[in-house]
Order: C-alpha cells, then structure tokens, then sequence
C-alpha cells in the first residue's frame, strides 16, 4: 500500500510517497518525493497509483528482471577477468577479439576473405598469396582501425562521429564516398535480399536528425545493451551512407557497450539467417523487440571477451 509520509529536515517540512516491497526476508522500502506542501487529493491518488505501477512495471522496455540478472552477472564476469590480465594480455585478448569481430563483420557485407586470411593480414601483417585483392586487405585494416577508434571516443553520438568512423573504413578503399552522407551524394541505395527500402536521399537529413533526438532521450532511459542494439538496428535502416552502413552499425553498437564496460558483440557470419531474420522484422514489421531479443542472445552466448579501455 501507498502512502504519504511526512519529514523534517532543516526545520522544513517535506511531504512524500513510500511504499515497502518484502522479497523473502529483505524489506525495501521506496518513496517519491513530493515537495513541501501536497497535491490535491484527486492530484494525490493519481500520483500514488502512478508511483505503484512504476514499482511493479519491468524497469526496462525489452528486457525483463531475468535478462538485466543475465546481462549485469556476465559484465561482472568480464570485468572481473579484465582485472585478472596484464596489460599485455589485455592487448592480445582485444587483438583476437577484432581478427573475429572484423571477419565476421566483413564477411556479413559481403567481402570475400576467410578467417586465416583475415589473421594473417591483422595478426601477422603478411598479405596472404592466395588474396589477390589488395582492397580487401584494406579494408580489414580499415575496420581494424576503426575498432581502435571506438575505444578512445568518449563523447557523444554525433553525425560527425559516424562520418569520422565511415572515413576511417573507406579510407583508400573508396575516396569518392568515404565520410560522405547520401544527401551529400545525392544517392538513394537499396538493400539486397529484403523488401525494405531506405528513405530517400532528400529525407536522410530529417531521418538523422530524428534519430539523434531519439538517441538524447532514450540514452538515459534505455538499458545499454537495448541502446546498444537499436542503434544497430537504426543505423543499418536509415543505410547513412552510400555503402558501409552495416559495418558501421557493428561498431556503433560496440561502442555502446564499451562505454558502459560491457563486453562486446560479435555476430558471426555462421548466424547470417537469424540475424537477417531479425533485421527483416525491425525493418519491415516495424518490431523492435525481436532485434533486441537477437542481440540479447548474442550478448549472453557470446564466449568471454576481453575489450579493454586503451588511454
């Protein structure tokens, strides 16, 4: 039950709301605070009712209690090795992690390369005999870099922050769209294998603005692996840019998590039917849900990585 309590502080008097939760032997006791004198009475049960139901309500959108449990105990797991390595240690586990990440990323945009080629390439620095295409080279490289990149971004989400990574990713691959936006170019782009169009050009401006109001809001509210994956989820929708727009998205959502040191995601190319799946029901059902459910349990199946902070 809900109640109004009454308090002193300072010699002021203070009114608020206060409500005791029992979970087995512990007792919880949460108030609202409501200022120095109270509301009207019609005022007062509107603000209790309000009150209780964000006490029973899941604090999140997406994810219930059960899920944040899974998500906080496996971020505690991965601190918890984070802290158990050297520094070099640290650097080899992160360098491991980007061979896969940048496979994987590459190989679900449709560069052709295998994983020995991309470790060779990234690991070893030897241009492998059997890759002929020296822009594919780069452009692993190229996502390399960009990984680096999202590691010493500590601002915020900006059009100038994704166009300062698409750069770093085409850079030497594609001069003529590297950094560019489509309404920049003047170039509408289209999806293979789906249904879903991307707005057009002369919409993107509008589009990106949108998002990026979205973004102020629900970055507050928003647990950050749903942040994490709707902004995934977006980027690749709008499609920014004239090509580069999933790789981009990958990283847009690693660095959500990094930021709030949480271990990062890979999604591997072995997934490519579910993760499509996924997309196909954000981008033309207009569910957010199953995309954040995908991501979810790429989060929890994922093995430990180590993704650490680089001054």
């Amino acid at each position: 039950m809900v109640y109004v309590e009454r308090i002193k502080a300072r010699g002021r008097t203070y009114y608020r709301l206060a409500h005791s939760i029992r979970k087995g032997q512990k007792l919880t006791h949460k108030v609202k605070h409501l200022g120095k004198t109270l509301p009207s009475p019609a005022r007062l049960e509107q603000l209790k009712q309000e009150f209780l139901q964000g006490l029973t309500q899941p604090k999140y959108r997406y994810l219930s209690d059960h899920d944040v449990r899974a998500i906080e105990q496996k971020k505690a797991e991965y601190q918890q090795e984070l802290s158990s390595l050297s520094s070099r240690q640290q650097e080899n586990k992160l360098r491991e992690f980007i061979v896969r990440f940048t496979y994987d990323s590459s190989k679900l945009s449709g560069v052709a390369v295998t994983l020995r080629q991309t470790f060779l390439i990234l690991q070893e620095g030897i241009m492998p005999k059997d890759l002929k295409n020296l822009r594919t080279a780069r452009e692993l490289e190229n996502h390399q870099r960009g990984v680096l990149a999202i590691t010493k971004y500590q601002r915020r989400l900006t059009v100038k922050f994704m166009k300062k990574l698409h750069t770093i990713l085409f850079a030497g691959v594609d001069d003529s769209v590297a950094g560019k936006l489509r309404d920049e170019l003047e170039k509408n782009v289209k999806i293979a294998g789906t249904s879903y169009v991307p707005p057009p050009w002369p919409r993107l401006k509008k589009e990106l603005e949108q998002f990026l109001a979205w973004y102020k809001v629900e970055s507050r509210t928003l647990h950050p692996l749903e942040l994490a994956a709707l902004i995934h989820a977006r980027i690749i929708t709008l499609q920014p840019f004239a090509d580069g727009n999933s790789r981009l998205s990958r990283l847009l959502m690693n660095w959500i998590l990094w930021k709030k040191h949480y271990p990062p995601i890979d999604i591997p190319i072995e997934d490519l039917e579910n993760y499509y799946q996924a997309l196909d029901q954000y981008q033309i059902e207009k569910k957010e849900q199953p995309f954040v459910n995908y991501i979810k349990k790429r989060y929890l199946v994922d093995g430990k990585h180590s993704f650490p902070t680089f001054k």
